[in-house]
């Protein structure tokens, strides 16, 4: 069995949001039950669920409603080709042998039902299937639905309302229901006499006439053009984390982020529903996008097995499915084949030079694991994750990602923790242009270049060109706008800068550290209302964001609105100086902003905190002092002074002028 489906065309037919049935025979059929119960599990139709014991079992759009036609004729063998009809609208091209093959498959997953010896299931070959198991009954909608439902010609006209229909499996016309009734028939129609039934057909074939020169004008329809890549469920054991699942996504995303035409969510943003399951309107409203892929990892020994999916946000439908089977040996290539697949699906070409980044499987699983650590976003995992790249790296000194990877890792070390950024930040550039040196068509190191470059070396017209290049080779990259927005502010850019976070939004709208930055640049146009609002907006979304509280502490630092600020600082600690500063005891703040100055001659505390706090106590002088100091230390936030408005008192210094000139943003 082929393992990637063929040529897909996307159109614009409209699918019903009930789940499909099959096509029915002629003559009218009784209405679908609501429920329908069977063993230890129940299917409920209209909400689109299955349930085991009462608990809801995970179950996707397409092996649902392939569910729901078996339900419909259980005993009856419905073939291959009446699937086909019944679960993919005319306007989606598929491989759908391979797809209705690993729907059932799905299913019986979710049953744990088995091909060999079916409980519910039989495979009829070469034919179809047929559904084989109990039906212990079926509930009847109530009457009053807005739909009028036409008998059949064998059945009484009319049903009792709320009546229960008690079925067996050798009772099957008593559940002969079908997608005829999803889609609306009417009852009781009446007959049109001759000349009406005349004009009526005449109004039909001209109708139908356009429609058929519609659909030959219009037979390509535009391909998908925006797409996000949920993180995969990680079904394996406790003993396997989310490394590889995690891995897998992002690896994923990356690949089709570089398809012409195709804009892809932000990790960021598509990690924010890890694990939720939320309804895919839902995904596709907040993440403004047409499709998603989903997933699931499960690995046991050495053995993976891979399940992919991509999936229409407007109404479910499962444009395309795949499973994948192998060892750690075909990581690889499974990430290769699901890039090339939902490239097709997309109606889109993968670059011929896209190829694996490395042959060896040890090194990629390396990569994986430690991207897996840097997302964390914290310092000893980022640590961890230095670590893992440079094994990779030993293991295959061509890895052009792992060099770039590690090009991040040590930045994020660099630039945010309390360590010495010229032990990291050079080495960053080095690992950059090293990945640049094996793939020149990697955007990644161009950002990190830039990083490297605005804030460590003060090279301005090096970092936008850098950055500039970033996002022409990417422009699904939404750091590098991010980056670049950040660039732009310190040197009082402020529309352009704004610009650019439009775009990172855009690209990563639930990405809260974009609007921190967002909060950032209001604090720099002076807008501490604006402050505020921003953070106040970032804790609506996700009420634990420490950063979210630290740029809320800002806006009322700089509007002196202090018994707000205490509220803030008592749902998270800020720092014990500017909590005695809050308070206005003297005596604590000269003790508090001692102890900061002692941590920074003792290099446990950057340079930069010293000269930010005197400033906030009044001292000018001590703060141009811990400024000097913060320049040689090449820290990230002295490339804002010139514009943060916590500075103004000794702006007109010169000793302060000289080390703006010094930075270059003056």
């Amino acid at each position: 069995m082929a393992q990637e489906c063929g040529s897909l065309r996307i159109g614009s037919g409209v699918r019903l949001l009930t789940p499909p049935l099959a096509h029915s025979p002629m003559g009218s059929v009784p209405p679908p039950p609501a429920l329908i119960r069977f063993g230890v599990f129940e299917a409920d139709l209209r909400a689109g669920e299955l349930r085991r014991n009462g608990v809801r079992v995970r179950l996707q759009d397409l092996p649902f409603r392939a569910l729901t036609l078996l339900l419909s004729r259980p005993g009856e063998v419905i073939t291959r080709e009446e699937f086909r009809q019944a679960l993919w609208p005319p306007d989606i091209f598929v491989d759908f042998e391979q797809g209705l093959s690993s729907a059932v498959m799905r299913l019986r997953d979710a049953l744990r039902d088995s091909a060999d010896n079916p409980i519910f299931i039989e495979t009829i070959e070469r034919r179809g299937y047929r559904w084989i198991g109990p039906i212990i009954s079926s509930s009847v909608e109530a009457a009053g639905q807005d739909r009028a439902l036409a008998p059949r010609a064998d059945q009484p006209a009319e049903r009792a309302p709320g009546d229960i229909e008690k079925a067996t499996t050798t009772e099957p016309e008593s559940r002969d229901f079908t997608a005829r009734y999803e889609i609306g028939l009417t009852a009781n129609a009446r007959k049109p006499s001759s000349r009406v039934g005349l004009w009526l057909a005449v109004a039909v074939c001209a109708v139908l006439g356009l429609a058929a020169i519609l659909l030959w004008r219009w037979s390509r329809p535009a391909p998908i053009s925006s797409i996000a890549v949920l993180p995969f469920d990680n079904l394996s054991a406790p003993a396997f984390n989310d490394a590889f699942s995690d891995g897998l996504t992002d690896e994923i995303a990356a690949s089709i982020s570089h398809l012409d035409g195709v804009r892809v969510a932000g990790r960021r943003s598509a990690y924010v529903f890890k694990g939720k399951h939320d309804d895919l309107r839902e995904i596709g409203s907040r993440l403004n996008v047409e499709t998603v892929v989903e997933g699931s990892v499960q690995r046991s020994g050495d053995r993976t097995h891979v399940t992919v999916e991509l999936n229409r946000t407007r109404d479910g439908f499962t444009v395309w499915s795949q499973t994948y089977d192998g060892t750690t040996a075909d990581w690889i290539q499974i990430e290769s084949q699901i890039a090339s697949s939902i490239a097709r699906a997309l109606a889109r070409r993968i670059s011929p030079n896209d190829s694996p980044a490395t042959h060896d499987p040890e090194a990629h699983a390396l990569y994986l694991e430690a991207r897996y650590l840097w997302n964390q976003r914290n310092f000893p995992s980022e640590l961890k994750s230095v670590d893992l790249l440079q094994q990779a790296i030993a293991r295959d000194p061509n890895y052009a990602l792992a060099w770039a990877g590690l090009a991040d890792s040590l930045i994020a070390i660099g630039d945010v923790e309390e360590v010495d950024p010229a032990a990291y930040l050079p080495r960053a550039r080095d690992a950059a242009l090293k990945a640049l040196q094996l793939d020149p068509s990697l955007a990644e190191p161009h950002a990190a270049l830039g990083m490297v470059a605005c804030h460590y070396d003060y090279d301005w017209p090096t970092a936008e060109r850098e950055y500039k290049k970033a996002f022409e080779l990417n422009p699904n990259y939404a750091s590098a706008h991010q980056y670049y927005a950040l660039g732009l502010m310190a040197h009082r850019r402020f529309a352009e800068a704004e610009a650019q976070l439009n775009t990172a939004r855009r690209l990563d709208p639930l990405a809260l550290i974009v609007d921190v930055d967002l909060a950032l640049l209001r604090k720099f146009q002076r807008n501490f209302d604006g402050v505020i609002s921003v953070s106040k907006s970032i804790l609506e979304r996700d009420p634990n964001y420490l950063l979210g509280y630290s740029m809320l502490t800002t806006g009322y630092l700089c509007e002196r609105r202090w018994d707000e600020w205490r509220a803030a600082d008592a749902k998270c600690h800020q720092d014990d100086f500017l909590n005695a500063l809050a308070n206005r005891h003297p005596d604590e703040i000269d003790r508090a902003l001692r102890k900061v100055v002692d941590q920074a001659k003792a290099g446990a505390r950057r340079p930069y905190d010293a000269a930010s706090f005197a400033i906030l106590k009044g001292d000018g002088s001590l703060s141009l002092d811990w400024l000097e100091k913060s320049y040689q230390h090449h820290d990230y936030w002295m490339l804002f002074i010139n514009v943060d408005p916590q500075y103004d008192p000794i702006r007109s210094d010169p000793r302060f002028q000289t080390i703006i000139h010094r930075l270059g943003v003056d």
